[in-house]
């Protein structure tokens, strides 16, 4: 059975982005993430995590960049032209990009275990509340 989404609006951005992983990719990644670094979320943390993974935060793909960061605080447009309002980041210590900038692994923010590889490289560790208009 086919359901119909013709009478829905598009979503923000034009595509709903899902990075919940298929079943088939769940047990490989249950074996590698042990070995990737990982970061316990505040509870805003898991709350901006579960509005990627979700398609919340569509057209999010990640954590803004830091040409994303940039773009939403002077333009409030994301690099691509797509208006949105305020940034998205995974705010850690430096020391912890540094540890993520050395490692060829994705990050594994816990307790979310069972979903694509989040992208993370050229993060912004700034957390988004003190963006502000320039």
């Amino acid at each position: 059975m086919t359901v119909s989404t013709s009478h829905l609006i598009a979503p923000h951005g034009g595509e709903l982005i899902n990075l919940i992983a298929e079943p088939p990719r769940v047990a490989d990644l249950k074996a590698h993430s042990k070995q990737w670094p990982s970061w316990d979320l505040t509870a805003r943390q898991l709350c901006d995590l579960e509005l990627l993974i979700t398609g919340g935060f569509s057209p999010l793909e990640g954590f803004m960049t830091q040409a994303d960061y940039d773009s939403v605080c002077q333009n409030m447009r994301l690099v691509s032209g797509v208006l949105w309002p305020m940034p998205i980041t995974l705010d850690v210590t430096e020391e912890f990009v540094k540890q993520l900038n050395k490692s060829k692994e994705p990050l594994h923010p816990k307790p979310i275990a069972f979903r694509k590889e989040m992208k993370y490289r050229n993060c912004s560790p700034q957390p988004g509340p003190i963006c502000r208009r320039r």
